[in-house]
């Protein structure tokens, strides 16, 4: 976010000098890169750039091509090959890269009032994640299409108007992961490619605490370009001369609470070194929208702030503690206030990134830098089946039409599929099935009769592809889902889509109780061995004899299925979920 505000910045100043300018932008690498896509650098006509696309060995190479683009006024996608293999002109053996880097360089017109600017400009505005779309096309390298086009914010996007191929589900799906993605969709000519670049808030740091040893967390935070803000009872620490540039907020915790605004971008950090100071901040944080709350000081403090509240009656759940981090940082061996500091700003920096806690780089054998660049197809190529054609002998009456949550347990599982908006959602049932015959159709799902469900769960799967097959040829990748798992949700179902688009897997699997299993995804290549299967043989058999083909998606609660009526009535009294909860 820095960058993007000092690429602003620079624009407006060249703006101000009548300067033209373009904006190139890494939209996609294979491989090793120093920068990752969505990093950017903006061109003056006199040669002036700020930002960068690499570590510097790209960006005079890009200066040339860039100053060709503010001529003609075309955009140009250039790719750079910095393997070491033969034929890239000696470019890898130079850079150590050993990866393929593309760069859009799209003309920037000041008259266009949804320029790429002016749309991370309005990125940057609100404390709101934002997809940035960029349109680039390896098949046609000056395409005048290509370019930044869109900015679409979670709750309110309109489609109706773009001329580009781009698909709601796929805008949905990087908003309910956070993650960028890279959608290929077929035109003409060639195939266009979308990048939904994820834009997260700023990091906002909220401190508890104006003494001494906040001011090298401020001074590194701010390098980062944070926004921090400090809350503190002492008028004589808390002052602009100490903390230029930041949110200061004074006095007692109850009365300046409100003036603390939080989200799931936020971190707080409990240094005040008065115990009762920051034990009122750690009461009023657990509430809060923050992610990350930190204190300061040895594990028993936390311990006892924890124990007093729960004499007080308050009873913290699994996620507030989850999210209490005492004590703050990682451990590299800090002493003074500066090592502190860097410990605390590199736990919050890594717990924001998603990035392991205890993991040196040096002991790392995969890739440094946690990316998703591998382009996917559209979520419209995905398919959904559920199967409900089990008779369910054991619990003696059809499972599909168990009540819970105030709907069936079949009504609960085609919801959170139809949510993903995939090419097609399909329930195979029995022709007998008056009671599930009557609810799909008022669920505007599509049904498949399954004669052949006396031979087991393989004739429903059969009966599921097939008709996927026959009518949306353009499905590559069907997910089987049960509905007798009562706690598989859209959420899940998403990050199965996530990992299978990210690793490219033959098959996707949920893992629970140590197995792997359903909900899962198999790609088009793996269609046949799933029409090949027979008698009582579920997906779960394939994806056993496939162990080196899947990835995973870690589920614990997968492992609980209603097959029993007792089971029935411990998931409708509370008591699975608590046990569940307790696992975790």
């Amino acid at each position: 976010m820095k960058e993007i505000k000092q690429i602003i910045a620079a624009y407006d100043t060249a703006i101000s000098q009548q300067k033209n300018v373009v904006l190139a932008t890494v939209v996609h690498i294979e491989g090793s890169a120093y920068r990752a896509p969505g990093a950017r650098m903006l061109i003056r006509e006199d040669g002036f750039f700020t930002g960068a696309i690499s570590g510097g060995c790209l960006e005079g190479d890009v200066l040339r091509k860039a100053l060709m683009v503010i001529a003609d006024l075309r955009p140009a996608l250039i790719t750079y090959d910095t393997s070491d293999e033969p034929g890239n002109n000696g470019i890898g053996a130079s850079l150590g890269c050993n990866g393929i880097i593309r760069i859009l360089i799209e003309p920037v017109d000041p008259d266009n009032e949804t320029n790429p600017i002016a749309l991370l400009r309005s990125a940057t505005k609100e404390r709101t994640p934002s997809i940035l779309v960029t349109f680039f096309n390896p098949d046609d390298k000056k395409n005048k299409q290509q370019g930044t086009r869109l900015l679409l914010k979670e709750d309110n996007f309109d489609l109706t108007s773009v001329d580009q191929p781009v698909e709601s589900a796929d805008i949905k799906q990087s908003f309910a992961t956070r993650s960028s993605a890279f959608i290929r969709y077929n035109g003409q000519p060639g195939s266009v490619h979308a990048f939904y670049q994820y834009i997260a808030p700023n990091c906002s740091l909220v401190i508890a605490g104006a003494g001494n040893d906040v001011i090298p967390v401020v001074q590194i935070a701010e390098i980062l370009g944070w926004d921090i803000t400090l809350m503190d009872g002492r008028t004589v620490y808390n002052t602009a001369e100490r903390f230029p540039g930041c949110q200061l907020i004074t006095g007692n915790p109850e009365e300046i609470w409100n003036n603390i605004r939080t989200d799931a971008q936020t971190a707080i950090v409990l240094m005040s070194h008065n115990y009762a100071y920051d034990k009122a901040i750690l009461k009023l944080a657990l509430n809060s929208d923050a992610s990350y709350i930190g204190i300061l000081g040895p594990p028993n403090k936390r311990d006892r702030m924890f124990k007093e509240l729960k004499e007080e009656g308050i009873e913290l759940s699994a996620e507030q503690i989850e999210r209490v981090h005492g004590p703050t940082g990682i451990n590299i061996g800090a002493e003074t206030s500066e090592e502190i500091a860097l410990s605390i700003i590199s736990e919050i920096k890594g717990y924001f990134a998603g990035a392991p806690s205890d993991t040196s780089l040096k002991n790392q054998s995969r890739s440094v830098h946690k990316r998703r660049t591998r382009i996917s197809a559209s979520i419209k190529t995905y398919g959904i089946l559920i199967l409900a054609a089990g008779s369910s002998k054991r619990l003696g009456v059809p499972k599909q039409q168990l009540v819970y949550q105030g709907n069936t347990l079949l009504g609960n599982a085609v919801k959170s599929a139809m949510e993903i908006d995939t090419g097609a959602t399909v329930v195979v049932t029995t022709p007998s099935d008056a009671d599930t015959l009557s609810q799909l159709k008022e669920l505007n799902v599509e049904i498949v009769i399954n004669g052949e469900s006396s031979e087991g769960m393989s004739s429903s799967i059969r009966a599921g592809v097939r008709h996927l097959q026959n009518e949306y040829p353009s499905i590559q990748q069907i997910l089987i889902m049960l509905c007798d798992q009562p706690y598989v949700d859209t959420a899940h179902l998403r990050q199965l889509i996530h990992q299978q688009q990210s690793s490219g897997a033959p098959i996707t699997a949920s893992l629970y109780a140590g197995r792997k299993g359903v909900p899962a995804i198999f790609h088009s290549s793996m269609f046949d061995e799933l029409l090949s299967l027979t008698g009582d043989t579920g997906a779960k058999h394939l994806i056993e004899q496939s162990d080196e083909k899947v990835a995973i998606v870690p589920f614990p609660k997968g492992a609980i299925d209603i097959d029993t009526a007792a089971m029935y009535q411990e998931l409708v009294s509370g008591k699975i979920q608590k046990e569940a909860d307790h696992d975790r």
